[in-house]
């Protein structure tokens, strides 16, 4: 199963988007599942049609569905609540789904949570996110560093097993001491928050954001294509709400794979954004591809290795770019963003290694 997650800072033009590729795409013949992230769930007002948490079959080819953040993530805490015996965390059993806190980014990771099952009951071939915004989309790449780190700082447990001399003597509370039974749900809850890192393989994850012709030179949108690429989440296009002529040259040479293969293509097309039935929605789609392929842009991505890391990130300016060594992860610094990477070797004393090649950023240990 392949993933589409549409992102835009409007959300009425983002789920345009999402809409028109999924009707597009379910009339060639992809088995398609298009989910709104919400808050907004603007995907049923679209179609004239009432929408819930579960796939709803429209037609052959073609199911749609509301995200219910709260919802989503209170179903996979009733599934780890078990696992929850003993130990320091056996009173976190008490801890009832209505008492979750509506944390940073929770719409993404329920929205990731949906993939997870569309995908593992074989019924898609594509599902399309509508959502959420770049910004929520970015806070939920760094929940696994956040939660790494606390995991690392009081139990002293890295990747795995864990258990690293270096980690376990800076531990609050080292896992030694502890039963497995109490740190082994923290674990698993970690490396479930790390794997949504590995969307792109796991499900050929593609971010598409939308935005209109003065967007394309405003750094908000360039700001969050450098952010996805940082977090290993591909963009493949940005989809222009307008008409060729409005988007001018500079744009048009920026967003080219001749200037670099990091940066997503240009898809320019007029969108209606009014309320319509499928079939209509179905021709707004072939409009805007051409109706051609829904992935006819996408281009393949570099091969990484857990030892050898290679993230293309649109528009990086390498002045910008600091990387150092801490508490054994390797800490890249992009401007104001920042990643915590785990490269397996540094533990046993291997050597960093660091290579800038245009907008191409690879890490390595020897």
């Amino acid at each position: 199963m392949r993933t589409l997650i549409f992102t835009a800072h409007h959300q009425l033009q983002q789920s345009a988007a999402a809409l028109a590729t999924a009707c597009h795409a379910a009339r060639r013949g992809y088995r398609t599942l298009v989910a709104s992230s919400g808050p907004g769930h603007l995907i049923g007002h679209l179609l004239h049609q009432t929408l819930g948490s579960r796939p709803l079959e429209l037609e052959p080819n073609l199911a749609a569905m509301e995200i219910h953040p709260h919802e989503e993530v209170a179903r996979r805490w009733e599934q780890v609540r078990p696992s929850l015996r003993s130990g320091l965390v056996a009173r976190l059993r008490d801890l009832g789904p209505d008492e979750l806190p509506a944390f940073p980014g929770i719409d993404a990771v329920a929205a990731m949570l949906v993939a997870e099952r569309a995908r593992q009951s074989g019924r898609f071939d594509l599902l399309i996110l509508d959502g959420p915004s770049p910004d929520a989309l970015i806070r939920a790449l760094t929940l696994p560093d956040v939660l790494r780190w606390a995991v690392r700082l009081i139990f002293g447990l890295d990747r795995g097993p864990g258990k690293s001399r270096a980690s376990q003597e800076q531990a609050m509370i080292p896992a030694a001491i502890v039963a497995p039974s109490a740190t082994a749900p923290l674990q698993e809850l970690r490396i479930e928050l790390e794997q949504t890192r590995s969307l792109e393989t796991e499900s050929g994850a593609r971010v598409r954001m939308v935005a209109l012709p003065p967007e394309l030179r405003l750094p908000p949108l360039r700001a969050a294509l450098t952010a996805f690429g940082l977090f290993g989440l591909a963009s493949d296009e940005v989809i222009v709400n307008g008409q060729p002529d409005q988007v001018d040259d500079e744009s048009r040479h920026d967003f080219s794979h001749e200037t670099s293969r990091a940066r997503p293509l240009l898809r320019i097309g007029q969108l209606e954004l009014t309320p319509a039935n499928r079939d209509t929605w179905a021709l707004r789609g072939a409009a805007l591809y051409r109706d051609g392929d829904v992935f006819a842009s996408e281009s393949p991505r570099p091969a990484s290795s857990e030892r050898d890391l290679r993230l293309l990130i649109p528009f990086l300016d390498a002045k910008s770019l600091d990387i150092a060594v801490a508490s054994e992860e390797v800490v890249v610094q992009l401007g104001q963003l920042r990643r915590h990477v785990l490269l397996p070797g540094l533990v046993d004393g291997g050597r960093l290694r660091a290579r800038v090649e245009g907008e191409l950023l690879r890490l390595w240990v020897e």
